[in-house]
């Protein structure tokens, strides 16, 4: 039995490739052999690939020196047991790669969860490590919508908290780079029920239709129009885009009035900046498992808030996106590199299969 896997170069990550990989036959005390089902691929993880190496990603899914796994988040079915908690056939959501088939080592069973406890796991960050039990009848556009956009509105949602629990840094304006990305529309979706701060969309001529249509968005103005915004207004900017030009214009138009400066993804990877003096504050990355960490919510706390202003972005997305849905290897590929290349549509979202070879 064998699984297949698409391989990244982690040093060049458009080449790529796909490997046949043996399964083993016989699973060692508490191990969990998983078929991946479906899983969603999207700009956000294009980003995990872009930090494959400084963010540890290409750790949780060990690959050959010099390659990497890609993750992505998606449904699986466990095909093996041996565990005595876990019956072949569960169907489990979470962090998996872009292949075919995983294999796990489960722990800290519970009723609604379980956790990768494998070695090559133990320092990495706990929320990436957790697989969650769900119900053995699917629904797809439900699974589709929580493929897609749950794992990105959680860091909306530990932004919105991030900046509201630092009083937006004193900011009455927020300004989203990479607006149309799912990431920026749920932290958008967010802020516009906050009445003290404005919330102002960065985007590509292109997609301003799209934005303005979300109605999440105070203002709305294209990557060449920031010189428009009014920059005599306290702002705090949160980037989306990692594109080092238009982080340099947010910085040296508001210059004084930029109160705080985050980094969060890297939608435009491949202008990423590299040195050179920002007017204002330093930038800071924002790490989402870091924030969950300091936070300290206490138990059920983080998912007791979580859950509505889920169900609100959920509300708020049914219809947006049309659902392409793939399992075709060279297809797969294929969106990869167009994702990679930035050729990503916002109103479509991507759900895959990778078959057993």
């Amino acid at each position: 039995m064998h699984g297949l896997q698409l391989l990244v170069n982690a040093e060049n990550l458009a080449d790529t490739r796909w490997s046949s990989e043996p399964l083993c036959d016989e699973l060692a005390e508490g191990s969990l052999l998983l078929r991946v089902d479906k899983f969603a691929l999207t700009a956000n993880n294009i980003t995990y690939a872009v930090a494959g190496e400084s963010m540890r990603y290409w750790q949780f899914f060990p690959a050959p020196k010099g390659w990497g796994r890609v993750p992505v988040w998606g449904f699986a079915t466990v095909v093996q047991s041996n565990h005595e908690a876990i019956s072949q056939g569960e169907r489990l959501y979470g962090y998996l790669p872009m292949g075919s088939h995983l294999m796990i080592q489960a722990g800290k069973v519970k009723a609604h969860q379980i956790t990768d406890v494998s070695q090559h796991r133990a320092d990495l960050p706990g929320v990436y490590n957790q697989l969650v039990r769900t119900p053995d009848e699917p629904d797809p556009d439900a699974d589709a919508a929580q493929m897609l956009y749950r794992p990105l509105f959680m860091t909306s949602f530990l932004l919105d908290d991030f900046a509201a629990s630092n009083d937006f840094f004193g900011a009455t304006d927020i300004v989203l780079t990479s607006a149309s990305s799912k990431t920026a529309l749920g932290l958008g979706l967010l802020l516009a029920q906050r009445p003290d701060v404005r919330v102002i969309g960065v985007t590509a001529a292109n997609n301003v239709a799209f934005v303005e249509g979300l109605g999440c968005y105070d203002q709305v103005v294209t990557y060449s129009d920031i010189s428009h915004l009014d920059a005599s207004r306290q702002t705090m900017s949160v980037d989306m885009a990692g594109n080092g030009d238009v982080l340099s214009a947010l910085h040296g138009h508001y210059a004084g009035n930029l109160t705080f400066s985050c980094l969060v993804g890297a939608t435009h990877w491949n202008q990423v900046r590299r040195g050179g003096e920002l007017a204002g504050p330093e930038p800071q990355g924002f790490f989402a498992p870091g924030h969950i960490e300091t936070r300290n919510w206490g138990p059920g706390g983080m998912l007791g808030a979580f859950e509505p202003a889920w169900q609100t972005m959920l509300s708020a997305v049914r219809g947006l996106i049309h659902v392409t849905r793939c399992n075709d290897p060279n297809e797969i590929e294929a969106i990869y590199q167009r994702l990679l290349a930035g050729h990503a549509t916002p109103d479509v979202g991507y759900v895959l299969t990778v078959p057993a070879p």
